[in-house]
């Protein structure tokens, strides 16, 4: 279904699901992986519910993510609410890139929130290791309505900003 829309003050994940986010991005590797989170609103925030993984269909999958358009139209037919992106860095940080900027229009208002994972390359863990992924979340805001500072820069009319990730 649609988005929930609104200001959030943080994004709620069981364990349970961001281990099965841990492990697609991990079985993607050295691929981006992605999917949506599926949730509700709750009090001050959002809580996701469940992970679905969705193919990466990007000409370069190593460096970018575009996500199967048959797997994305099917999840708004469902009865689920789909409140974020997920997807990953595989060689750096979480932190939203240029191209992540530019690719926000595509996913506005229809979404609130925008996930980041990244392998935790500071442990000698094994690929299969499903705890070893860094995740940062952030909520799509309209550049409109929230004032830009003057450090920030996007050629998109939306911007990424920082979500309390809380761990259940």
């Amino acid at each position: 279904m649609a988005a929930l829309h609104g200001q959030q003050n943080s994004l709620t994940l069981p364990r349970s699901v961001e281990r099965e986010m841990s492990r697609h991005m991990h079985l993607s590797l050295p691929q981006e992986a992605c999917g949506v989170v599926l949730g509700e609103s709750a009090a001050g925030g959002i809580r996701i519910s469940r992970f679905q993984p969705i193919r990466n269909v990007a000409p370069d999958p190593l460096h970018h993510f575009s996500l199967d358009q048959s797997e994305w139209i099917q999840c708004f037919f469902s009865d689920v609410t789909i409140v974020g992106i997920f997807h990953t860095h595989p060689r750096t940080l979480p932190i939203p890139s240029q191209e992540d900027l530019q690719a926000l229009p595509n996913f506005a208002g229809m979404i609130d929130t925008y996930l980041i994972g990244s392998p935790d390359l500071s442990i000698s863990a094994p690929k299969e290791c499903e705890s070893s992924m860094l995740l940062n979340a952030y909520q799509i805001i309209s550049d409109e309505t929230h004032q830009r500072s003057e450090s920030s820069f996007s050629l998109s009319p939306y911007n990424l900003v920082p979500l309390t990730l809380r761990m259940t």
